[in-house]
């Protein structure tokens, strides 16, 4: 994927790579994040043979994990959609009789005998699958590096194809968390953005990613290497 912002350089990503883009700008933080959050024409994203595409399309706009990031809310459409193709004929089965037995058993109790009321007992994978509440567990919703270790794990699963963008993780993740969510990303085909402020250069922080720093004079480090 191909990342265009007049007027620097063209910013190419790589799978299993993180590209960070950290500034010393406050106007190319803010160009950038509203661009890539809101769907912008001060950003143009590209595919490999330089044909635009629709930001909205082309990438996964996760930004803040701490502020932005609810697994829960991102995830649970598209894990239920997962498992309703990856699951066996014969278990889709068994789950949906259980669900019927269980409805059967709960309208027999005296108390609701009585009524006039019945039940439906969740024919659909999805219905079982939000009656049984299936949710991302807390510990890794609550703590950042878990969090975004498990936003890996689960665009992996689901073989994520956008690109994935990312701000502000180096606010959350010590330099060695930092190294291991890198590590983790190298073993997959994702590609990810990761947008950043800082008054200095953090080359070292990120020595393991494709960085690009644009200082304060709007001066981008690869003009200087």
């Amino acid at each position: 994927m191909n990342l265009a912002y007049y007027p620097f350089q063209l910013i190419t990503t790589k799978p299993s790579e993180v590209t960070v883009i950290d500034t010393a700008s406050p106007k190319v933080l803010t160009d950038l994040i509203e661009a890539l959050r809101n769907d912008l024409d001060k950003v143009v994203l590209s595919n490999d043979q330089l044909e635009p595409q629709e930001i909205r399309k082309a990438s996964l706009w996760i930004g803040d994990p701490r502020l932005e990031l609810d697994l829960d809310k991102l995830f649970q459409r598209l894990i239920y959609k997962r498992m309703e193709l990856l699951i066996e004929n014969q278990r889709l089965v068994e789950l949906i009789d259980q669900s019927q037995q269980m409805a059967m058993d709960l309208i027999q109790d005296p108390f609701l005998s009585d009524l006039p009321v019945t039940v439906e007992p969740g024919g659909k994978l999805e219905q079982i699958m939000k009656y049984c509440n299936v949710h991302f567990d807390e510990t890794v919703t609550t703590e950042s590096t878990s969090k975004i270790e498990a936003l890996i794990q689960t665009l992996t699963k689901l073989e994520e194809m956008k690109l994935v963008i990312l701000t502000n993780v180096s606010h959350y993740l010590s330099a060695r968390d930092f190294f291991a969510v890198t590590e983790q990303i190298g073993d997959t085909e994702l590609q990810v953005v990761l947008i950043e402020f800082s008054k200095v250069n953090r080359r070292k922080y990120f020595e393991k990613c494709q960085y690009i720093y644009i200082d304060e004079d709007f001066v981008d480090s690869r003009e200087l290497d």
